[in-house]
């Protein structure tokens, strides 16, 4: 199993493929098998690239941790990846929910990596008006009351309670509930800890978003709508200018419809 030994950790990833570069972020969980059907289809087209977060699964920590600026790792972590794989040192990069985040990190902080950048759905408290960005953090912060009150399961029955009944809100529950594997656990315990708040709350930089505009894809799916969800990426294209582009499915088509949304990704990205 291929390892990146980057800053206090060992980074597990996987390729599938060959061509130009696209680095795929996983969201909570943080493990990059969620990606594996849509990697095979994109794999026709790109060197698709796979991988642990840091301190989730199978990529590892080698040493002392800042846990108060983990989305600037993530982004060092993600950059590393990509100038370790891509000749070039550039990539097309898509990120899912706080990986989503996590991405548009790496877009501020090292764009000389980033040949386009898919957000897809980014949890993004920071971009919304302040009224409406006060009401999302309540939220957050009650769940995590939960969390600390009441333990991750409680906490995360809650969480997921609101994902809907049908079959994406079902694999949802069971790709983070911390009762699945003693994995999830693990990877369930540290997103309340440090993701679960630290993301969606953080600041988000908009105005640099714009400068970078021709670089970025503010991506969300056709069946989620512009539910409360898609709010976030919303404000950023608008902030942009630039439209959505919609892929089959909701939050996480990219598991439950692989096929369908790696087509659309690969013909919006083309037509970007």
């Amino acid at each position: 199993m291929p390892i990146l030994k980057v800053e206090g950790a060992n980074l597990h990833y996987e390729t599938f493929g060959t061509g130009q570069p696209l680095l795929l972020i996983t969201g909570a969980g943080g493990n990059g098998s969620a990606w594996h059907s849509a990697a095979q289809h994109l794999s026709q087209h790109y060197t698709t690239i796979c991988y642990d977060r840091r301190n989730h699964s199978a990529s590892t920590i080698t040493g002392v941790q800042d846990n108060s600026s983990r989305l600037d790792t993530d982004a060092f972590d993600a950059a590393c990846l990509i100038k370790h794989i891509s000749p070039s040192g550039k990539a097309i990069v898509v990120g899912n929910s706080s990986g989503a985040i996590a991405a548009l990190n790496l877009l501020l902080n090292h764009p000389d990596c980033v040949d386009m950048l898919g957000s897809h759905e980014p949890p993004a408290f920071g971009a919304l008006p302040p009224e409406f960005r006060v009401k999302g953090e309540a939220v957050i912060n009650h769940i995590y009351d939960r969390y600390r009150n009441s333990g991750p399961i409680a906490a995360m029955e809650e969480f997921t309670s609101g994902l809907g009944t049908g079959s994406e809100g079902e694999l949802m529950r069971e790709l983070m509930h911390p009762a699945t594997s003693y994995e999830l656990r693990a990877n369930c315990l540290f997103w309340f800890e440090f993701e679960l708040r630290q993301y969606p709350c953080s600041d988000l930089n908009v105005a640099g978003l714009v400068k970078l505009k021709e670089k970025l894809v503010p991506a969300a799916g056709v069946d989620s709508g512009d539910g409360v969800g898609v709010a976030p990426i919303a404000a950023i294209a608008a902030a942009t200018g630039k439209d959505i582009l919609r892929l089959p499915g909701g939050h996480i088509g990219f598991m439950t419809q692989p096929q369908l949304w790696s087509e659309a990704l690969v013909k919006g990205i083309k037509a970007y």
